[in-house]
């Protein structure tokens, strides 16, 4: 990538750490990197060594103390992250072996520090795991702190006001720093969406692109830049049309959440304290935008099989790859559930047969056993997205044990071939089934027993119980979500998902619907996943709802004998 010059417009990708849009001059840092010298110190001196060090571990610890009283003032979660810190560096192990290293090696305070270090990260620098790498990059924060004491070097976090700061990699303890100084966003080269000083910025609010390669010789001080934390997107020194855009775009998030209040970041819970995880359903980028404002608590279902409408071809591995890291990146660390593609040839008809009732044929996982290549292509690209174990999979249309089992050992094999492959992933990726026909309702305890999760599909349930498409207009009057027989099965579902203590939630129609909030909340549900415009509407009936009183809604609700019954409960309960 070349420099970019204030005349023409260039654009970087990154990862998404934090969501908004920051615009603003660049403000450059180089760090100086330390090298270690192999030349030893005379005996004589190591006192004086061992003095600097001392000292720098002291105004470290307090001025790492310092800043974690700030953050108990103003973010109070945060807090602990930056304890971390303080932790590592007053480890007393730590310090002993840094001493031993100049008394016994002739090490300079510096060397020794180095030394150290580098000998506790080296287990997290080999690691496999992503999140146990990153535990490297902290070790490495407070060995530069050491040697910035050592050196007497501190770095002015004022020179970033009103700015957006480009660097190799930030600190947490430096980010809190900035932030105080009013900084706009920050881009680094380094760093993952686990990291610390990801999670305090997406808990500070401040936009932030990670893990841009080279960004800070590529970009200078002063050149204008945009940030587009929702994307992962830096545009160094605009277009005037582009600034334009995206000064539009930010008056208008910023009025979003203005509207929106304090609703956004409120609890999901009931009037008297029952938590209900509040998810969004999303076929889009655009949606996970949307869903972040509203304040989804993750994502309850990704209709994968709109790639294949959208590309008008089943994508291949990496192309879904690509789609499934950005969703899982922007939303991290809430879960993001990915539903198998769920197609069948009302949906999509290439290489499905022609069917007279698609709803009863080859669909969901019937299709995907039977296309096991399309299938396989899928659960590696989704595997691969699950490394910052965020990610959890949905099989759409499951009717029998024999399908679950045959799909979960097909997984293993993708799992096997992956691991082959040296291809890292989450291995205890959750799978989950849709519940969506009366069979899998029927046998609820059964399934619990094998998967991680359940999510009730209640328009297919709807139509499959009371054999009335929900299509065809001339049956709209039977098909019904709150005949009391669908409930039942619904209640049959919950209730063995709670004995198996696995998440049970409703990704339906019904989910949205404005007068069964109560009824579903009664009868056991724990999420609840709408499209993202319904997200704020539905927290705040969750939220003005009574626990207590919607159980007694729900009991009464399963005694009805018709759908009109049903309402006429949750009326006459609601007014009382």
């Amino acid at each position: 990538m070349a420099v970019a010059n204030k005349q023409t417009e260039h654009r970087y990708k990154g990862i998404p750490a934090s969501q908004g849009i920051a615009i603003g001059k660049a403000v450059v840092l180089r760090t100086e990197a330390f090298v270690f010298s192999a030349e030893h110190i005379e005996p004589e001196r190591i006192p004086e060594e061992i003095a600097r060090f001392q000292e720098a571990l002291k105004t470290g610890a307090a001025e790492l103390q310092q800043i974690i009283d700030i953050a108990e003032k103003e973010a109070s979660h945060v807090a602990p992250i930056l304890e971390t810190y303080l932790l590592i560096l007053t480890d007393e192990t730590v310090s002993d072996s840094i001493r031993r290293r100049i008394q016994q090696r002739f090490y300079s305070a510096e060397n020794a520090v180095m030394q150290e270090f580098d000998a506790q990260k080296q287990f997290f620098t080999l690691a496999k795991d992503p999140v146990l790498r990153e535990r490297a990059v902290e070790l490495d924060h407070v060995k530069d702190r050491l040697l910035n004491g050592l050196r007497n070097h501190s770095v002015s976090h004022s020179i970033a006001e009103n700015a957006i700061l480009i660097a190799p990699s930030i600190t947490p303890t430096d980010l809190m720093m900035y932030n105080q100084e009013g900084t706009l966003g920050f881009v680094t080269e380094v760093g993952g969406i686990a990291s610390h000083v990801s999670i305090l910025s997406r808990s500070l609010s401040i936009p932030a692109v990670i893990g841009v390669r080279d960004i800070a010789h590529l970009i200078l001080s002063d050149d204008m830049l945009i940030i587009d934390g929702n994307a992962g997107l830096i545009i160094c020194n605009p277009k005037p049309e582009t600034l334009a855009k995206y000064q539009k775009r930010k008056k208008e998030e910023e009025e979003n959440i203005r509207k929106l209040g304090k609703l956004a970041t409120a609890k999901s819970e009931t009037h008297d304290g029952h938590t209900i995880h509040l998810l969004a359903n999303i076929d889009s980028l655009e949606d996970v935008d949307a869903a972040q404002v509203a304040g989804a608590g993750g994502i309850g279902l990704i209709r994968s099989e709109y790639l294949i409408i959208k590309r008008q071809h089943f994508p291949s591995e990496e192309e879904q790859l690509e789609w499934y890291n950005e969703i899982a990146e922007r939303m991290y660390p809430h879960q993001v559930t990915i539903r198998a593609f769920d197609v069948g040839s009302d949906k999509y008809a290439e290489g499905l047969p022609h069917e007279d009732n698609p709803a009863l044929g080859v669909r969901g996982i019937r299709f995907l056993l039977h296309r096991k290549d399309i299938f396989k292509m899928q659960i590696k690209a989704v595997l691969r997205a699950s490394k910052h174990r965020n990610v959890r999979l949905m099989l759409p249309m499951v009717s029998s044990i024999d399908e679950l089992l045959e799909a979960k050992e097909f997984i293993e094999k993708c799992k096997t071939s992956l691991r082959k492959a040296d291809i890292h992933f989450d291995e205890r990726m959750p799978i989950g089934m849709m519940i969506e026909t009366p069979a899998t309702a029927l046998m609820a305890n059964d399934f619990a027993a094998i998967v991680d999760f359940f999510s009730i599909g209640t328009n297919d349930l709807t139509q499959y119980t009371l054999a009335a498409d929900r299509t065809n207009e001339y049956v709209a009057d039977i098909f019904d979500p709150f005949h009391p027989a669908v409930l039942r099965l619904m209640k049959m579902t919950i209730d063995a998902a709670i004995a198996r203590n696995i998440p049970v939630g409703i990704c339906g129609e019904m989910a949205g619907h404005s007068a069964a909030t109560e009824l579903l909340i009664g009868l056991g549900v724990n999420e609840l996943s709408v499209t993202p415009p319904l997200l704020l509407e539905l927290k705040k009936r969750i939220r003005k709802t009574d626990y207590g009183k919607s159980q007694t809604i729900a009991s009464l609700a399963l005694c009805a004998n018709s759908g009109s019954d049903v309402r006429k409960v949750i009326s006459k309960e609601k007014r009382k």
